[in-house]
């Protein structure tokens, strides 16, 4: 199954915060590597960000989320997404 998982900081970054950056993009680009994580999409005023994961079930997409170094900081917002075919 597929869920979109949008993030959004819970607080106003701290310089403590945006070093962990370095660390989230090397472990996001390990579950793309794994198939994992599909597509990422961040806001251009990069306040938030969109990710489509695959999963089980949302606790285990929460789970998977909660093991990135910036999730103690943010608000996550996960949603099963419907598979719809055109044929």
């Amino acid at each position: 199954m597929r869920f979109l998982v949008e993030t959004s900081f819970s607080q106003a970054p701290t310089p403590d915060i945006l070093a962990l950056i370095p660390a989230e993009v090397e472990h996001g680009m390990a579950l793309d590597a794994q198939g994992i994580r599909e597509q990422l999409y961040i806001a251009a005023n990069q306040s938030r960000a969109w990710q489509i994961y695959r999963g089980e079930t949302p606790e285990s997409v929460r789970a998977l989320v909660a093991t990135f170094p910036l999730y103690p900081f943010l608000n996550v917002i996960i949603t099963p997404l419907s598979d719809i075919s055109n044929s």
